[in-house]
């Protein structure tokens, strides 16, 4: 074992022996947790789901998500975001006031190529699928890898048009194609629960919040509608950063505006009318948010960008609320992928790679926004790769501990060490794609629902060329309970065997640790990975407890390192 090794061994061993004692009480933990279901006085009475991925809701508007599509009307229902390539519509998206000067070749350039798809579409309206598709063709391929995250969408948005009166987006949770109906069926009855224990009748009421989407009024619809065709009633809650800053200013009829500054969203008042008058009056009405909070037995934040949701909610009344109804035990709460990430009480993660984080450290700052490299829009000393995280936190239900989600398939496990090493995380929790966590706040008993798993951090630390951490792997099914930071209990499903379809190396933003982690639990039980400069190696012992299945097994109490080598 290289000297290297050999000090990460010696500093991150001494903290598994420590967990030998508590790892797999297996009798203990069998007696404290039973399914969610379970109506007796054991039944853990989830009140957190946090799920490793946005929710993929099978509906008209996202086929893709669907097992199969022979139900889905176009006549009768919404398939699809129509666009517009009329003069006006052209204009209006390349207008001088949108872009800055210094962007002017790429705004000239895009000039001609919506002229172009005219000729080509020969039609002025055309479904989302169709644009995007051209947009990617190989004739346009090279501008749109020139164009900022923030430039495209602002091109889209301008060419949208309004949305069709009478023709709404069905959903339907029995063709999903992954287990996303299975989370939202689970979350209903976590909401049934709750409002059971509230002492109320009738079905519970659920808050969908999706203040962390840069368009919010885009998903409110599919997930209303799964929510209540999974037997709960659900409204919109239509908090976001354009609404708080609005009333703030106490300019709520500018709401367009700050939709513009803020989450850089155009033309949402003309293409989602009604929508846009229900946060009007919402934000007219301050006391409306205080009526549904108290009525609401639930409420789930959606994905897309924890930064976003801290701005929109942070200090605010809402959250305030939320946060007292929560820890009175009268309200269960449930996150996806970024609305899981902020439900910590410090450290939220916000933006990072994990080649930028293990070799760059973590920035205490407002993350940057995607492609902000390419139109000069970086924050000072970041670029869109940077580790950043937010030291206040996000929405406070979890405490001491971190998360990260879609963990194994974007390689995110060395940014999460990072930001455990740098901010004295004690238990850092990253899940996987497609996988949900239900949690009881107050015990810390956790089941892990879905298709993949869970990884542990435990007493990260590092410099600025080593990481080093503990680690557990738990997979869908398994069972357990976190204490005083760290795993205390754990139970390990047995797995049906997986036959790996591709296996990559390279672990840097990709799926190299999650398609190899199986070499820790047999032979040497130790995995090491090469790529470019960095070398990731984790080791099992003696101590460890594995769970042995073909293609992707489980582990408690093994050792997981980053280094740069020298070149």
């Amino acid at each position: 074992m290289s000297s290297f090794w050999s000090r990460l061994w010696k500093v991150t061993l001494s903290s598994a022996f420590a967990l030998s004692a508590s790892v797999l009480v297996v009798l203990a933990l069998v007696q404290s947790v039973t399914p969610a279901h379970a109506q007796s006085s054991t039944d853990p009475q989830w009140n957190v789901m946090l799920t490793g991925s946005e929710l993929r809701l099978c509906s008209s508007m996202n086929s893709d998500y669907c097992s199969s599509t022979d139900w889905i009307n176009a006549n009768e229902m919404r398939t699809a975001r129509l666009f517009q390539l009329t003069d006006v519509r052209r204009r209006e998206a390349l207008r001088r006031a949108v872009w800055p000067r210094e962007r002017d070749e790429v705004r000239e350039e895009l000039s001609v190529v919506l002229e172009e798809m005219v000729d080509f579409f020969a039609r002025g309206v055309v479904p989302e699928y169709r644009l995007v598709e051209r947009f990617r063709s190989r004739a346009y391929l090279d501008l749109l890898m020139r164009l900022s995250e923030a430039e495209y969408d602002r091109v889209l948005d301008n060419l949208e048009m309004p949305r069709l009166e009478g023709l709404d987006e069905h959903v339907n949770l029995a063709a999903n194609a992954d287990y996303s109906a299975e989370f939202v069926t689970r979350f209903v009855a976590m909401a049934e629960d709750q409002q059971q224990r509230n002492g109320r009748e009738g079905k519970p009421l659920i808050l969908v919040v999706t203040a962390g989407e840069r368009d919010t009024f885009r998903s409110v619809d599919s997930h209303v509608a799964a929510f209540k065709q999974a037997g709960a009633d659900a409204v919109w809650l239509p908090a976001d950063v354009a609404v708080r800053a609005a009333r703030e200013a106490n300019e709520c009829r500018a709401l367009e505006s700050y939709r513009r500054q803020l989450s850089g969203n155009y033309d949402r008042d003309r293409v989602h009318p009604s929508r846009h008058a229900e946060q009007l009056a919402y934000c007219s009405n301050v006391a409306q948010a205080e009526q549904l909070i108290q009525q609401a037995s639930a409420v789930f934040f959606t994905g897309g960008s924890a930064q976003r949701l801290f701005r929109a909610l942070q200090g605010s009344a809402e959250l305030a609320l939320l946060q007292t109804r929560f820890s009175e035990g009268k309200l269960a709460v449930g996150g996806a992928g970024a609305g899981a990430q902020a439900m910590v009480a410090t450290n939220m993660l916000t933006n990072g790679h994990s080649r930028d984080a293990i070799r760059n450290g973590a920035f205490a700052a407002t993350a940057p926004m995607p492609g902000c490299d390419l139109d000069n829009t970086c924050p000072r000393g970041l670029n869109p790769n940077s580790l950043t995280y937010e030291p206040l936190g996000g929405f406070g239900m979890l405490r001491n501990l971190i998360v990260d989600t879609d963990v194994s398939h974007r390689g995110r496990q060395g940014r999460l060490l990072r930001l455990a090493a740098s901010t004295n995380a004690p238990l850092a929790i990253g899940l996987d794609r497609d996988t949900a966590m239900l949690m009881n706040s107050a015990s810390g008993a956790f089941e892990l629902i879905g298709q993949d798993g869970a990884l542990f951090l435990e007493g990260a630390q590092g410099n600025d060329s080593m990481l080093a951490a503990t680690f557990h792997y738990l997979r869908s099914g398994s069972m357990g309970r976190i204490e005083s930071g760290r795993l205390h209990t754990a139970v390990l499903a047995a797995q049906q065997p997986q036959r790996l379809e591709s296996i990559t190396t390279r672990f840097l933003g990709d799926t190299g640790v999650y398609d190899n982690l199986d070499s820790v639990c047999r032979g040497s039980q130790q995995l090491r990975l090469l790529q470019e400069t960095f070398v990731l190696q984790m080791l099992a012992s003696e101590d460890s407890e594995i769970e042995r299945t073909a293609g992707r097994c489980q582990v408690t109490n093994g050792v997981i390192g980053v280094a740069i080598q020298a070149p």
